[in-house]
């Protein structure tokens, strides 16, 4: 019993010097002058997320934020004794309205705080030609359906056997981003696969060029009708670049 009571006494011993060690180990690493620099500096680097914003049974994407992992980034750059913001590690902060959690809503712009818009062709070889090298999207069907990966390809079918027809090829050939851009006929087909349902802000056609310039602000979505002139979408382009706008596919514009 004595010998029973000796060893106990001497686990009681083990148990605390370990305890009393990590203490001390953790107690020096709160002094760490990195671990305080990474502390401080991720304060100032953090971005906080932005909403999306829901007007009835629309939607306008909100922004992902980010955070420094103050754990992740220590053991970085541990090793190395120093602070360097190269080896900081992010953590992703989702918004609290979400876009990916109001997919039956409709998606009218991306989120104006980033200085992008995107186009959207209806089939026309000629427009497609002279935009081929933008990241534009275009709307295709059964048949003209083309494996071309200078543009992003959106089902464009009414029907619901052809769109699942569209939808099979772009599956097979990994082009597809599960967006639909709304008529009058798809979107109950839309809403069954849980596709991102988008209705354009602006309609570029064979007379609405002047509309269009004028309205062109961060976020839009212009879908150029097939009957468009050429030398409107050159004017149309140049106005783009006049504000400063990057042309980006959709898939992108809406990414929170």
């Amino acid at each position: 019993m004595k010998k029973f009571f000796q060893i106990l006494g001497i686990c009681s011993i083990l148990v605390f010097s370990f305890y009393y060690t990590d203490k001390i180990a953790l107690i020096v690493q709160e002094k760490n002058p990195v671990l305080k620099e990474i502390r401080a500096k991720g304060k100032d680097l953090q971005v906080n997320s932005v909403d999306a914003t829901v007007m009835n049974e629309y939607i306008i994407p909100g922004l992902s934020g980010s955070k420094v992992n103050i754990e992740k980034s220590f053991l970085n750059m541990k090793s190395l004794n120093e602070y360097n913001e190269y080896y900081l590690v992010y953590d992703k902060i989702t918004p609290k309205v979400s876009l990916q959690d109001n997919k039956d809503k409709i998606i009218i712009s991306g989120n104006k705080k980033n200085n992008k818009v995107s186009l959207v062709l209806e089939y026309n070889e000629e427009i497609m030609k002279l935009l081929s090298a933008y990241k534009v999207d275009l709307l295709i069907n059964k048949d003209n359906y083309i494996n071309n990966t200078s543009f992003e390809l959106i089902n464009n079918e009414t029907s619901s056997k052809l769109y699942k027809q569209v939808n099979t090829l772009l599956e097979k050939d990994k082009l597809n981003k599960n967006i639909c851009l709304l008529n009058d006929y798809n979107k109950k087909i839309c809403l069954e696969d849980e596709n991102y349902l988008i209705k354009p802000s602006l309609i570029l056609n064979a007379s609405s060029i002047i509309e269009v310039k004028n309205a062109l602000e961060n976020g839009s979505i212009i879908l150029i009708d097939k009957q468009a002139k050429i030398e409107d979408i050159k004017i149309l382009l140049k106005q783009i670049k006049f504000q400063d706008l990057d042309i980006v596919y959709l898939s992108e514009l809406i990414k929170e």
